[in-house]
């Protein structure tokens, strides 16, 4: 059977000098930061988690950047373009879930990697469940969430490479992701954190010239929510447009609220950073630090995608072709050639530091965690860094088979990886190394549970339909909405995730024994 090619939108290549030079000025500084961080590295451990090495900003910028990435700036826009307000939940939710991340996990985080030979989330899981299922079930969650989440990296940068290189998406595409190939397996974390924290402070002061001109393009909030509101007045009610009914859009905002808070405490490519903190004093400044920077990043997106909507509703500009280029559209179009290489160049580095981070855990999972899991070890540690690079192949190649079989819009992909690991992680390891009382068959009910869903209603319809197979697709879809209509998949797995947890563990209190010091760390 023939798969059909996704239609992969155009946009406008850009004609500033500027735009170029900050691009391939910043392609070359990745690939040196990626040099050096081969240099850098000796062995599994500085691959993956740096060695312990990082400082309080440097902590703080890369948590931050890792979250915003590619999706806040060409899925966020998008977002907000497509459904008004309601998009807006996930901007003011992501800063609050940096705070209770660190609140939940950071101090015991780093703890783990102290008192135990913890490279990996689901080492960390092994350690306080003693128990290969756990493992396994953890390294399988992080492998099928990175392949979504690297896609939607991906597919953002496509776009950038045409907008700045001149080169047609599919080619931007392909050429993208041997690069990053490349980028991941010479610098491995540390080629990644680096690249983080510059990017992140880019994409902060490019975010703040981006709102002024996007505020002045739109000709002030005002006229911008007058134009909106005589389009469509859900587009700048508290809950947005998302939905066929106002009941509809509320679920969907609140869902996207739960996800976005709660769920940051599941991303294994955030929480995974406390591993690499020099020590424990450094974390207590991280939080506020990147929620602050992400709402001041998060401007972008607001800014732009208003701003667009509101001047096509007006009738002064023409649709675009897809909600996906209007970030990458507006900055191209409507700022200064020197304002357009910054952002442009800045989302390429965001786009290329992340996906190393998800290539990394990802891979880490492929050599590490699965073949523990099964009782199997790499003795040699070199041999498990090579291991660990050539598992960074693979994971590139699916998810570029995704993108490019793939018709979701980035935004869309970005959500469903935020899911897929809220749902499998954040029982497990933010409520488990929370509460004593949690035991290996609660985590694996939590994570079977969790990922069982998300497969069910988010992943196998977009399996189902390019596959020909459209009347099943149709139903699981159409059995879900008449379940949880408005609602997120994401935060319907997450409840179930969590409603397994604690009542399987509460049911199998007789099973359950924390190592001491793992106790000890808890108390902490």
């Amino acid at each position: 059977m023939t798969l059909p090619l996704a239609p992969l939108q155009e946009i406008p290549i850009a004609d500033s000098p500027y735009v170029l030079i900050f691009g391939s000025a910043y392609m070359l500084l990745v690939l040196a930061i990626g040099v050096w961080g081969y240099l850098q590295t000796e062995s599994t451990s500085d691959f993956l988690i740096t060695g312990k090495s990082i400082g309080t900003w440097v902590l703080a910028l890369t948590a931050f950047s890792v979250i915003q990435s590619g999706f806040g700036f060409v899925g966020g826009p998008e977002l907000i373009y497509a459904g008004g307000t309601t998009a807006l939940w996930i901007f003011f939710s992501a800063p609050i879930g940096f705070l209770l991340t660190w609140v939940v996990l950071a101090k015991r985080m780093r703890i783990l990697a102290d008192v135990r030979d913890v490279l990996t989330l689901a080492d960390g899981m092994y350690v306080r469940y003693e128990s290969d299922t756990v493992r396994g079930l953890t390294g399988i969650a992080v492998i099928v969430g990175v392949i979504a989440y690297l896609a939607t990296n991906l597919a953002a940068l496509q776009y950038v490479m045409r907008a700045i290189f001149g080169i047609d998406v599919t080619t931007g595409l392909f050429a993208g992701a041997v690069i990053l190939l490349f980028y991941s397996m010479l610098g491995g974390m540390i080629a990644g954190v680096w690249t983080d924290f510059v990017q992140a402070i880019t994409m902060i002061v490019g975010a703040v010239f981006v709102f002024y001109f996007a505020i002045d393009f739109g000709g002030g909030m005002e006229n911008i929510s007058r134009n909106l509101a005589t389009a469509d007045p859900a587009l700048v009610s508290p809950f947005g447009a998302l939905g066929d009914t106002a009941s509809l859009a509320i679920f969907s905002a609140l869902g996207w609220w739960i996800l976005f808070s709660v769920g940051s405490a599941g991303q294994p490519h955030l929480i995974t950073k406390f591993y690499m903190s020099r020590n424990l004093k450094i974390l207590r400044w991280g939080a506020p630090i990147a929620a602050i920077s992400y709402a001041v990043s998060s401007l972008l997106a607001f800014s732009t995608g208003l701003s667009m909507r509101s001047m096509v509703e007006a009738g002064n500009i023409a649709e675009p072709a897809s909600a996906s280029i209007v970030g990458p559209l507006f900055v191209l179009e409507q700022t200064p050639g020197i304002v357009a290489g910054l952002i442009l160049a800045a989302l390429l580095a965001a786009i290329m530091s992340t996906s190393d981070s998800f290539l990394n855990i990802g891979a880490a999972a492929v050599s590490r965690d699965l073949p523990r899991a099964f009782g199997t070890r790499i003795q040699d540690d070199r041999v498990e860094l090579r291991v660990t690079q050539a598992a960074l192949v693979g994971l590139t190649v699916l998810s570029t088979v995704v993108v490019f079989y793939s018709t979701e819009l980035v935004g869309i992909l970005g959500t469903i990886g935020w899911g897929f690991f809220a749902a499998a992680i954040f029982p497990i390891a933010a409520l488990g190394l929370n509460w004593k009382g949690a035991t290996r068959w609660g985590a694996i009910a939590a994570a079977v549970g969790g990922m069982g869903v998300n497969l069910l209603f988010s992943a196998a319809p977009r399996i189902l339909d390019p596959l020909g197979y459209v009347g099943a697709a149709e139903s699981v879809s159409g059995a879900y909405g008449s379940l949880f209509a408005g609602l997120p998949v994401g935060v319907v797995a997450l409840l179930v995730a969590i409603a397994l947890f604690v009542f399987v563990s509460l049911a199998t209190q007789s099973d359950n024994r924390v190592p001491a010091d793992i106790a000890a760390l808890m108390e902490r």
